[in-house]
């Protein structure tokens, strides 16, 4: 175009949409991280099991509950409240913070002879299990809530497997051992076995908890009956029962259970182990 000459329509067009174009881009680039961030601020979606459902974001595993937070306000939820999916979320969020971060790069000095260095890949962690909650102190507070009443058909297992499914964990924790009808509820705690030479294991005791469950095998106790009057003898081929408390220096446990005895309602018992004649009696954490 010679000095002088007047642009052509079509020419002042085409630089318009070119500069619109532009404009676009720009806007568009501009805009991107306020789009990240309002994605990113979306909060989990939890449901509890009688169908209520809230959003809120997940701060931290807390013992039995979960500690959530909306508006700036931080509250707890039990576990044992929320459905199984809500719990599965919250393993999932907890551990999603603690994924190993890939490794820093390591400077290597330039060498002809020098084969490259393979990239270090990050390992995630694996989810938490069950057992990351502590969901003993909800096992015993559904045996204590449940006294006097009789829970499922009534079997000594069925007050077990209903505390667990309360608090939202696994009813069993695998195939039976070390024979049949040997129900494995978790993580094995403590082992106490009544022989000739009398009851061995009772030092153990002290890794037991309150919640904890306690399976027997063959176990037979006879003797002064500890916080009350007169004398009894028992006897159980396989029994499951909830620990409520132990006592230690005594050598007594203090269970819940039902289906003892022809009763087939919760109630309490202690038991003294220095009693125990026969038989094995194996604790496991819930997990």
């Amino acid at each position: 175009m010679k000095v002088g000459d007047v642009p052509s329509l079509e020419g002042r067009r085409a630089r318009c949409r070119l500069f619109a174009a532009v404009l676009a881009i720009a806007f568009v680039l501009a805009a991107a991280p306020w789009v990240r961030a309002d994605e990113s601020t979306v909060l989990p979606q939890w449901t509890t099991k009688d169908g209520r459902v809230f959003q809120a974001k997940l701060l931290r595993l807390q013992g039995t509950a979960i500690v959530v937070a909306r508006d700036g306000v931080e509250f707890k939820v039990p576990i044992f409240t929320l459905t199984p999916a809500s719990l599965e979320q919250a393993r999932r969020l907890s551990m999603r913070a603690t994924l190993v971060n890939p490794a820093a790069p390591v400077a290597v000095r330039a060498k002809p002879v020098t084969p490259p260095v393979t990239p270090v890949v990050p390992r995630a962690i694996p989810l938490a299990p069950v057992a990351s909650f502590a969901v003993g102190p909800s096992i015993l507070e559904f045996c204590q809530e449940n006294l006097g009443k009789k829970i499922g058909s009534g079997q000594c297992a069925s007050l077990a497997s209903a505390a667990l499914k309360n608090a939202g964990a696994p009813t069993r924790a695998g195939a039976d051992w070390p024979g049949e009808g040997d129900y494995v509820w978790g993580e094995p705690v403590a082992w106490i076995k009544a022989g000739f030479m009398g009851v061995r294991g009772v030092r153990e005791l002290a890794h037991v908890e309150a919640g904890d469950i306690v399976q027997f095998h063959n176990t037979r106790f006879s003797g002064y009956n500890h916080g009350n009057s007169g004398v009894y003898q028992m006897e159980a081929k396989h029994h499951t029962a909830v620990v409520e408390s132990v006592d230690l220096a005594r050598a007594t446990i203090t269970v819940l259970h039902q289906n003892w005895n022809h009763q087939d309602i919760v109630r309490r018992q202690m038991l003294y182990l220095g009693g125990m004649t026969d038989g094995w009696l194996r604790f496991y954490h819930a997990r």
